[in-house]
């Protein structure tokens, strides 16, 4: 059910699986995956001028940083985290509306995590938006989103939204790294690991992601999911 791979290749693969609805907007596709340990930036950190050199600190200790398509903050990856990625097309001619977007992909997480479920910013939190999917009142999945005409009909918008889950709570050496990361690059924020929270008591894994792609497969669009197969 959750796939397992390297962040780097996931990262790929995403936009593998978006070129792919793009190409045929009758598929649609829902993909869960756990990557390595890594610290993950949008290109606004990339560009930085000091990036290098702090990718470069931060990989001699057992952190990678990759770059991805999307925005957003940086992000760690690795245990307790797991990701999902939704990608399908709009029907014809339909109005994009980055909320609407946004909310079919908060929607299910928050009906698979149950009561106590909301959304918005969350001070202290990584990758901080109004976005975040919150469980009692502390976050538990931050939100990002890519979109484009599809390449086989220009009437319709293909979109890739991610989710990333916190599964388990942060472990204090991700968010160290976060910050180190961070400061690194001047950014003026600290990440505060107490803004964070995993899946709720007694929800164990399997079921919560049993839940959430019944809820992904109950949204109001055309195509039925299918779920992604592991790579060969």
């Amino acid at each position: 059910m959750i796939e397992t791979l390297d962040t780097g290749r996931a990262l790929a693969r995403e936009l593998e699986l978006l070129d792919r609805v793009s190409r045929d907007p009758s598929q649609r596709l829902l993909w869960l995956w756990q990557g390595s340990q890594s610290l993950v930036v949008p290109r606004k950190l990339a560009v930085h001028p000091r990036f290098t050199e702090a990718q470069a600190e931060l990989s001699s200790s057992g952190w990678t940083v990759e770059t991805r398509a999307t925005g957003g903050d940086a992000t760690p990856q690795g245990k307790g985290i797991v990701n999902v990625t939704h990608v399908y097309a709009l029907p014809p001619s339909a109005h994009f509306d980055m909320d609407a977007e946004y909310d079919r992909l908060c929607s299910p997480i928050e009906t698979a995590l149950g009561p106590r479920a909301s959304r918005g910013w969350q001070p202290g939190a990584f990758c901080d938006g109004a976005h975040n999917v919150q469980w009692n009142g502390l976050k538990f999945a931050g939100t990002a989103m890519r979109f484009r005409p599809s390449r086989a009909d220009r009437s319709r918008v293909t979109v890739m939204a991610h989710a990333l889950m916190l599964f388990d709570r942060p472990e204090e050496h991700a968010i160290a790294a976060i910050n180190r990361l961070l400061s690194a690059l001047n950014q003026d924020r600290v990440i505060q690991i107490g803004a964070h929270t995993g899946l709720p008591p007694g929800k164990d894994p399997e079921t919560f992601c049993e839940h959430l792609i019944s809820a992904f497969a109950q949204l109001p669009l055309p195509e039925s999911p299918t779920l992604v197969e592991p790579a060969a």
